[in-house]
């Protein structure tokens, strides 16, 4: 009995040993899928022996894991870009995506963090292709869809990032399109420069044509709660301080205006807080602190008509 199991040990070992060569030479030939199932099998049989020769195959096994289905998802990426018909690339998408979530599973369980990195950022670019044909088709519902999922698995995608956000603006989600952006506009300076100016440009945009359609319904109200539900403090404050001002609360946009101006982070939005500041304290009849303030304004599109204001107050 002892001699028999001691033969179905040598013989599980030699197996094992055996389906670890087929996964090797799987990868050296490029045959992923297969590579993938095989290197599964290698852990699922060989972890619990105690041979130090399959041990290292398993352990090889971890590592390679990630790796097989990290290049299976990128061939089917790659197949999708070139189908022509719509089912043949959705369905090339869906397998792409489906190999890319067990790399990054399999990279997670056995803590293969280059391998993680690597999947997580091929993730992201996968859903920006696919998403990609709805946005340009113009379904930005759809593509939003898309897109999120992509920025879930790589926030510092910010092209992704950027049309995931143009998707939520164009999809009547407002504060998805700024939470968004905020997002991209705290990451860190200086690798992320571009990105940063472009997020902050598209979050200005879009929140002044939101206000200006609130404006045009006299909903002054409605802009003062957008305004506190954008996560982004600066702007929160800028757009706060302007929707005082249509409001003609002016006293209201001199105690805040101030805290106003020192939290924001560039020219453009010190510039657009001070010239309502300015333009409360000049309809409050306080031509000093209206000069003071219009004096500080020097980004366009303010600082034309601030220096006009600040000739005529100076008559």
């Amino acid at each position: 009995m002892v001699v028999a199991l001691m033969g179905i040990t040598v013989v599980s070992a030699q197996n094992v040993m055996d389906v670890a060569k087929e996964a090797n030479a799987a990868l050296e030939g490029k045959n992923y899928a297969k590579a993938a199932e095989l290197l599964e099998k290698v852990i699922a049989d060989g972890s619990l022996e105690e041979d130090d020769a399959i041990l290292e195959q398993v352990s090889s096994a971890k590592k390679n894991l990630p790796i097989a289905y990290f290049y299976t998802g990128r061939l089917a990426a790659a197949a999708a870009t070139k189908a022509t018909e719509a089912k043949v690339k959705d369905a090339k998408y869906a397998e792409a995506i489906a190999a890319l979530d067990k790399a990054v599973a399999t990279a997670k369980k056995y803590k293969q963090n280059a391998a993680l990195n690597n999947a997580g950022k091929m993730l992201g670019m996968v859903y920006q292709s696919q998403g990609g044909t709805y946005f340009n088709g113009g379904d930005f519902a759809k593509a939003g869809e898309i897109f999120a999922k992509g920025y879930a698995a790589d926030k510092t995608n910010t092209n992704l990032a950027m049309m995931l956000a143009e998707s939520y603006f164009k999809s009547d989600k407002f504060n998805e399109g700024v939470k968004v952006c905020s997002e991209v506009a705290a990451l860190p300076s200086p690798k992320y420069d571009a990105a940063i100016a472009q997020a902050k440009k598209t979050m200005a945009q879009y929140t002044n044509n939101k206000i200006a359609t609130l404006q045009q319904a006299n909903d002054f109200d409605g802009i003062i709660a957008m305004a506190e539900s954008i996560a982004d403090k600066a702007l929160a404050q800028r757009v706060l301080v302007q929707a005082y001002f249509l409001k003609k609360d002016y006293a209201k946009v001199i105690e805040i205006g101030e805290a106003a101006a020192e939290a924001q982070t560039d020219d453009e939005g010190k510039s657009a807080v001070y010239f309502n500041l300015g333009s409360a304290y000049n309809a409050k009849e306080n031509k000093a602190k209206a000069l003071e303030c219009l004096k500080k304004v020097t980004a366009e599109p303010y600082a034309t008509p601030a220096k006009a204001a600040v000739a005529e107050l100076s008559k």
